[in-house]
């Protein structure tokens, strides 16, 4: 099973992903970021942080950057 990488971006930090998570695919990975970028949000909206610099970038195992997702966006999805 491929090994997918999701690194946070929030304006100038990056939270690297050092281990990663096995899924089937690249949509089983995409599904899981926008997964992770409601939760996220939902806790960001509560605490009333700014959405519009964060992303997620989901790398393959060699390191090839696969997509990318803005939280912005990701209501619209």
């Amino acid at each position: 099973m491929p090994r997918f990488f999701f690194v946070l971006i929030d304006g100038d930090e990056i939270d690297e992903d050092l281990e990663g998570i096995d899924l089937p695919d690249a949509g089983a990975a995409y599904q899981e970021t926008l997964r992770a970028a409601r939760e996220m949000m939902i806790e960001d909206l509560a605490l009333a942080k700014p959405l519009h610099e964060k992303a997620f970038e989901v790398s393959d195992e060699s390191g090839c950057l696969l997509f990318r997702v803005d939280f912005k966006d990701v209501l619209h999805v």
